[in-house]
């Protein structure tokens, strides 16, 4: 008997102080429990942050080069814009949306020609918009990929002025075309 009531304190012993030893034991039990009941659903917002987070920069750089005013739109003597190039500011800042309205200058070569393209930039800004208003313009690095319009439409009138005439042929549509057997 003697033993038995031992026994029973030992063990009492044990498993108080197991249960306050491993009292996190539960709580630990039951959050990943719930977590792994929920499994995926926690991640795809982290997994999908991450395949659209390259979208966003293609956005951008491609704004950035729709709204650029490159060496084509500044006179190369002045460095002021040009007709094109203040058609195209006059497009930036009235057509745009209005989150998008950030006119980029392409750098020049030396420092003092872009500090004269974004100086005329200003100022035909300020001539464009409400007194209120003031244009976000900032510099670029980013390269023109494209060609001057006068260029592209000198090609286009090349080719058009050397397309041959429409002509039919002789005859009319007897001779040309179409079953003659069925027309008489």
């Amino acid at each position: 008997m003697l033993r038995r009531g031992a026994t029973i304190l030992t063990l009492a012993l044990i498993v108080a102080s197991a249960s306050s030893a491993n009292a996190g034991w539960w709580a630990n039990f039951k959050r990943d429990y719930h977590r792994n009941a929920q499994w995926p659903e926690p991640f795809f917002w982290q997994d999908r942050q991450a395949v659209m987070a390259p979208f966003a920069v293609q956005v951008a750089n491609g704004w950035r080069r729709q709204n650029l005013l490159s060496d084509y739109h500044f006179d190369e003597a002045t460095q002021q814009l040009t007709l094109a190039g203040e058609t195209k500011l006059r497009y930036i800042l009235t057509q745009m949306p209005p989150g998008r309205r950030v006119i980029f200058v392409q750098q020049g070569l030396a420092a003092d020609v872009t500090a004269s393209r974004m100086v005329s930039v200003q100022r035909a800004s300020a001539r464009m918009l409400p007194p209120d208003r003031v244009a976000e313009i900032q510099q670029s690095n980013l390269p023109n990929d494209g060609w001057p319009a006068d260029d592209s439409d000198a090609v286009t009138r090349a080719w058009n002025s050397s397309r041959p005439e429409p002509r039919l042929k002789p005859g009319g549509i007897e001779n040309g075309g179409g079953d003659s057997t069925s027309i008489k």
